[in-house]
């Protein structure tokens, strides 16, 4: 594995301290990875490549088996 050691100012790591609460990640180190692996999902790929990735799970999903909204709503 490679290290990388990155000298920032204070707020960057009070942001990435917020953004591994908010995601419920474990250390500065993961709340990166995440960020590089967010940005490479968003970013790198066009709209319709997107929308044709959302379709195709859309089409593993058997939408008469999933329980009803009352049902999925009902301990909120």
């Amino acid at each position: 594995m490679t290290s990388l050691v990155f000298k920032v100012d204070e707020r960057i790591s009070k942001e990435l301290d917020l953004i591994k609460e908010g995601e419920g990640l474990g250390n500065r180190t993961s709340a990166f990875t995440f960020l590089i692996k967010y940005y490479l999902l968003t970013k790198k790929r066009s709209l319709g490549d997107s929308v044709a990735l959302m379709d195709r799970l859309l089409e593993k999903i058997d939408i008469n088996s999933l329980p009803s909204l009352e049902d999925q709503l009902s301990d909120v």
